[in-house]
């Protein structure tokens, strides 16, 4: 979504031409909703972190929290002038979004019952 959508200003159209690959990269012209665009990577991001410290840890411990924690640090940190960008209510509740369901699927892997089968979402049995 970032190469295909948003705009060429990003930091990683800097990478691209730097690394002669602007040759391969593929700009769709039929327009996403904003949400689409710009909230759902941002609780992507959280769904990723959150799942990647659940595998690490393979249950809920304070690291778990950290990706969710820096994203809405992070955006009132906009809300506030602290952290360049504009904060958005929707990316909050992508972030939460995010987080809940990495908890759900992670939860549900054998991977994550290895250590503790006993513990439930929140690591107490």
């Amino acid at each position: 979504m970032y190469i295909g959508w948003r705009s060429t200003d990003l930091l990683v159209f800097h990478w691209i031409e730097y690394c002669n690959l602007t040759a391969l990269v593929f700009r769709p012209t039929m327009p996403l909703p904003e949400w689409l665009l710009y909230s759902l990577p941002d609780g992507c991001w959280v769904y990723a972190t959150t799942s990647w410290m659940l595998l690490i840890w393979k249950r809920f411990v304070p690291w778990v929290w950290v990706g969710l924690i820096l994203a809405v640090v992070a955006e009132y940190g906009q809300l506030f002038g602290f952290v360049q960008g504009t904060f958005q209510t929707l990316d909050v509740l992508f972030y939460v979004g995010g987080f809940v369901l990495a908890g759900i699927f992670n939860e549900k892997t054998p991977l994550v019952h290895t250590r503790n089968a006993g513990d439930g979402l929140l690591g107490v049995g």
